[in-house]
């Protein structure tokens, strides 16, 4: 159901970006301080969407690699603590002298 789902959207998405560029198909100039390139609107919206998620992903990956390497520490303590042996109980009644 989780698959229909995603494809479903992801086809809903892909309509939304042909709808885009058959009504933003018009050049328009991307002017850099070494020189100028003219492309379609559509196009450059894309590589303005394709930036921002890779820019914010890579903002994200120090925090995830932190958490990874706390969520390894903190697996690697639980085995060690599963692995070993409870220690033996001692008995708490007092024991009668000789």
């Amino acid at each position: 159901m989780r698959r229909i789902l995603y494809s479903v959207v992801a086809l809903l998405f892909a309509l939304v970006g042909l709808a885009l560029h058959a009504r933003n198909h018009t050049p328009v100039t991307l002017d850099f301080y070494a020189g100028a390139t003219e492309l379609p609107l559509s196009l450059l919206l894309v590589i303005a969407l394709v930036l921002g998620v890779a820019l914010g992903a890579l903002a994200m990956m120090p925090g995830r690699w932190r958490l990874a390497r706390r969520l390894y520490r903190l697996e690697r303590e639980r085995r060690t603590l599963t692995s070993t042996p409870p220690p033996a109980k001692r008995s708490t009644e007092a024991v009668d002298g000789p």
